[in-house]
């Protein structure tokens, strides 16, 4: 894998220009940057033909911190960054925020449909400037024709013998550090950055000691795949996706709990095409639109009304609570929280080290 960009952007100044609002009108086109298969595509044909405006889609970004790497100075600087739609995840959302280097394109029509746990997050409550995409949950996944034995909690991906050499954790510092704190019994409320060290200094001891094949990005799945990992830290959906190929996969929900994240749409400040992008967003708000969605992606679905939806679309995921969580699910579900942008980048850089070594 290539070794991973550390978020210099986080430490850049604030730009001094102000954050305009959403005053053009909906031409089009919008080109927008997504995730891999984070999509229905013919829900796209659909907004097309009825809006008149046209889609550039692409799927450049395989982590978060990679891809901000590569626009990061256009972003700051509040220039066009090629992209008029970015698709990041809840920490970048507050981080950016902060950054002021986001314009405003709502509150859009259906807004009032967001399920209660991604409503008015703390860093948007009014939701301006962005509006979840899709959210998930990050817990473990394995093929369970390579394993001596079910795996069951996060202290025994990381410890287990059997299982070294084989474990991919993620590039996303939320989602590896998040993961290991969990494991270490560590509420995720009022983190310090001692608490943040312990977890790093515990992850650095272990790639030491040779647990870890890898980090990986949205490419995790292709290393369980190959066979190249036994086991991984993993997005629900991707292994959602990936049981339809391969029943011998499964998606662990550990005993220590696992994080529930957003992926939300935001506008760069550098883009002309706000207007459009609000009219975009609206029409992915419909009901059966966001289910058509949730069918071919199979994440947690965020509109009020899809799983009603979902019966004429895939009555089978219905009561799938890796797309409509239930509350055994919610009760075990945590968030990562917004850290303070110098203990980030401190964390980041310690993070980005061991990264590197494992590499």
């Amino acid at each position: 894998m290539q070794p991973r960009r550390t978020a210099q952007w986080i430490c850049l100044p604030r730009p001094t220009s102000p954050t305009r609002a959403s005053s053009q009108p909906a031409t089009g086109p919008v080109i927008w940057a997504n995730w891999p298969a984070y999509i229905a595509k013919g829900t796209l044909k659909g907004f097309q033909r009825d809006s008149g405006i046209q889609v550039d889609y692409k799927t450049p970004i395989n982590d978060n911190d990679e891809f901000l790497a590569l626009v990061g100075d256009d972003l700051t600087a509040g220039n066009p960054i090629g992209y008029d739609i970015i698709t990041m995840t809840s920490w970048v959302t507050a981080q950016l925020l902060d950054q002021d280097v986001l314009q405003p394109f709502g509150p859009v029509e259906g807004a009032d449909r967001v399920i209660s746990s991604l409503a008015t997050p703390n860093w948007d409550p009014e939701q301006r400037f962005s509006m979840p995409w899709q959210a998930g949950l990050t817990g473990i996944a394995y093929d369970a024709r390579r394993v001596d034995r079910a795996i069951g909690s996060i202290a025994e991906l990381f410890e287990r013998k059997d299982l070294a050499g084989g474990v991919g954790l993620l590039t996303e510092l939320s989602d590896t550090l998040g993961m290991v704190l969990l494991g270490q019994g560590q509420s995720l409320n009022d983190l310090s950055e001692d608490d943040l060290d312990t977890s790093i200094d515990y992850l650095r001891s272990r790639s030491d000691a040779g647990q870890f094949a890898g980090f990986y990005g949205n490419d995790f799945m292709k290393g369980l795949r190959q066979g190249t990992l036994a086991a991984s830290l993993a997005w629900s959906g991707d292994v959602l996706q990936e049981q339809l190929k391969n029943p011998y996969l499964k998606f662990v929900v550990p005993e220590e709990g696992l994080l529930i994240w957003s992926d939300d749409l935001l506008v760069p400040r550098g883009s002309t095409q706000a207007a459009a992008v609000a009219e975009l967003v609206s029409y992915y708000y419909q009901p059966e639109v966001a289910a058509k969605v949730a069918a071919w992606v199979n994440y947690i679905c965020p509109v009020q009304g899809a799983r009603e939806a979902m019966t004429k679309v895939a009555p089978e995921l219905v009561d799938n609570p890796l797309i409509f969580p239930d509350g055994s699910i919610n009760e075990v579900s945590y968030l990562f929280p917004n850290l303070p942008q110098e203990v980030f980048g401190r964390a980041s850089a310690k993070f980005a080290e061991i990264i590197e070594a494992t590499s």
